[in-house]
């Protein structure tokens, strides 16, 4: 009776201080998470595709791959199509 309570106790408490180190040991988002590529059409309005092939790119004679935090700052939006 004693080991399977000193089990449950270890038990409990391996649980326990599991919720309370999860957070701590949370994986930190690498650099290229953050710098989020786009495809963008030079000379073709003001629009940003993530996919290369999207519907919306099939007129672009020259696509150009940059990041989304660059097409934003320079005024480019989301295209409808991927919406």
């Amino acid at each position: 009776m004693k080991t399977l309570r000193k089990a449950l106790t270890i038990i409990a408490i391996t649980f326990t201080l599991g919720g309370v180190v999860e957070p701590l040991t949370a994986p930190v988002p690498d650099a290229q998470a953050k710098s989020v590529k786009v495809w963008i059409a030079p000379h073709h309005g003001f629009r940003y595709h993530y996919d290369k092939t999207c519907r919306g790119l099939s007129n672009a004679g020259k696509l150009k791959h940059v990041t989304k935090k660059w097409a934003k700052s320079h005024h480019y939006t989301l295209c409808h199509w991927e919406k």
